[in-house]
């Protein structure tokens, strides 16, 4: 145990050389990214939703989906633990030790899970699309899921190590590369397997572009660390009855966070395809228009997830250091900005609606356009989960976060089995949708219980996008007068938070 007089180093006294990014610094990145990334993934979406027909567009979406679920499951939640435990191991010196048994395994359980999926192929194409028939669609899925894995790890790693600009950089690159490599595939061969391919030739490329910030990082540090660690018997080594005794309680709860969330926002459609009664191409085919509705919304999730994932490295310094009151005001002010703003967001996508679908999108996908509202309302909900939960994450509560999911997923089977069958994809969306709003206030509360400070202003801003629902021009009214009454008056963001905010703003404007 560290005595008082001799405290453990901070990770910023360890030789890493690397450049570590400020919180405000950081924020400011991912707002710069996510005016660029979104115009990238909105041009992207839209060729995919012209090139292919419906069904097409679903059998990528139902890829995709299976992807997005089981890439991080098949690591056991290892490299999502990284945010919270990278900067504990540093502090220790025993960084390299780490990130050496972390990395092995994660490429032992990525390496036996793509192989399971090559083999049982006829089972996944089953599982996946409803149809066994698509095996050569699944082979290329098991390849796509080795470059998620990998891409995974570097993104969960340089975030964790606080290097922002760098994972700014790589999805950029990763999208650009998906979106040129998608489109010059579909001009010769007009395929959900075409998108799967570009895909996966994106996640690579980004992840061999990683190692040249890596591999300096990883040279820069303590020999005793890089070299001995792993020989040392007793004092400061760090033994791997050690390593994984610490972490994998933790990984354990991320491991079933992540399954239980990408379940909680995968089911609407596998209960489509599953147990809506269509036949299989009808229900691809309402997962094509599904997925049209999603194309701009999923990308308010993208940018709610990006935020969670930087700033859980800060936070999780200031709860370190015992700044429990600093965490909790951060959190408040993150949500309260984040509502203000996905709403906003969300209310200028459905104003633009009408064209983007009968103009842009050729009348294809009217279904979608339909039940966009709720989707956008959904998505705006989801992204607030992602980041209200870096509250449970800090007190190491993941369990409770968890728990909120595995409710909300039992409740969206509930009502998608209630409304499924007669409302058909409306019913889908709705079902989805409640069952969001359900857990966002559980998790609301379940932080309230740990400390949290109860604000009914965040609690109001919450049912913000209900106002969607209403129409877009009403909303548009509501968010107006909303906007005034942040800048003129304390009912939405306090003094406190406002100067809070300014201060931020003028560190990242002096690049403090």
């Amino acid at each position: 145990m560290t005595s008082a007089a001799h405290p453990l180093p901070s990770v910023e006294d360890t030789r890493l050389a690397v450049r570590r990014d400020t919180l405000a610094a950081s924020v400011m990145f991912l707002m710069a990214l996510s005016c660029v990334q979104p115009l990238i993934s909105f041009g992207r979406g839209l060729l995919f939703c012209r090139w292919l027909d419906p069904e097409q567009l679903g059998c990528w979406d139902m890829a995709l989906s299976f992807l997005t679920l089981i890439a991080p499951v098949v690591v056991l939640g290892i490299p999502g633990s990284f945010g919270r435990y990278v900067e504990h191991f540093a502090q220790r010196g025993q960084l390299a030790t780490f990130l050496r048994r972390t990395g092995l395994a994660c490429l032992v359980l990525g390496t036996a899970a793509v192989a399971l999926v090559a083999w049982q192929a006829g089972f996944f194409a089953g599982l996946i699309f409803g149809r066994q028939d698509l095996v050569s669609l699944v082979h290329l899925v098991a390849v796509c899921l080795a470059s998620m894995v990998a891409f995974g790890f570097v993104i969960e790693l340089l975030t964790a190590l606080r290097m922002f600009r760098v994972v700014s950089l790589l999805h950029f690159v990763k999208g650009v590369m998906f979106a040129l490599s998608g489109a010059g595939l579909l001009l010769v061969w007009t395929s959900a397997a075409s998108i799967l391919v570009s895909y996966t030739l994106a996640c690579l490329l980004a992840s061999a572009l990683s190692l040249w910030w890596l591999l300096p990082t990883w040279k820069s540090l303590p020999a005793a660390d890089s070299l001995a660690a792993d020989s040392l018997a007793g004092s400061a080594a760090l033994s791997r009855r050690g390593l994984w005794a610490k972490l994998m309680p933790f990984a354990a709860w991320v491991w079933l966070t992540n399954l239980t969330a990408n379940l909680f926002e995968i089911t609407d459609r596998y209960m489509i395809v599953h147990f809506s009664g269509m036949p299989n191409a009808e229900a691809l085919l309402q997962v094509g228009y599904y997925h049209s509705s999603r194309l701009v919304p999923l990308l308010l999730i993208s940018f709610a997830g990006m935020l969670a994932s930087l700033i859980l490295p800060h936070l999780a310094r200031d709860w370190e250091a015992g700044r429990r009151q600093v965490v909790s005001s951060q959190v408040i002010l993150g949500l309260k900005l984040c509502s203000l703003f996905m709403a906003a967001t969300a209310t200028a996508v459905m104003l633009a609606g009408p064209w983007l679908f009968e103009v842009v999108l050729e009348g294809k996908y009217a279904s979608g356009l339909a039940v966009m509202p709720w989707t956008l309302a959904y998505c705006v909900w989801f992204g607030l989960v992602s980041v209200a939960e870096m509250y449970l994450w800090c007190a190491e509560r993941v369990r409770l976060g968890t728990a909120a999911l595995a409710v909300g997923v039992v409740v969206n089977v509930v009502l998608n089995l209630l409304l499924l069958p007669s409302l058909g994809l409306l019913g889908a969306v709705l079902a989805t949708a409640a069952s969001k709003l359900f857990v966002l206030t559980l998790i609301y509360t379940l932080s309230h219980l740990l400390g949290l400070p109860f604000d009914w202003r965040l609690w109001a801003l919450a049912f913000l996008p209900l106002l969607i629902c209403l129409g877009p021009a009403f909303a548009a009214a509501a968010l107006a007068v909303l906007g005034l009454a942040v800048i003129a008056t304390p009912l939405v963001l306090t003094a406190a938070e406002k100067d809070l905010l300014a201060t931020a703003l003028t560190r990242c404007w002096k690049g403090g």
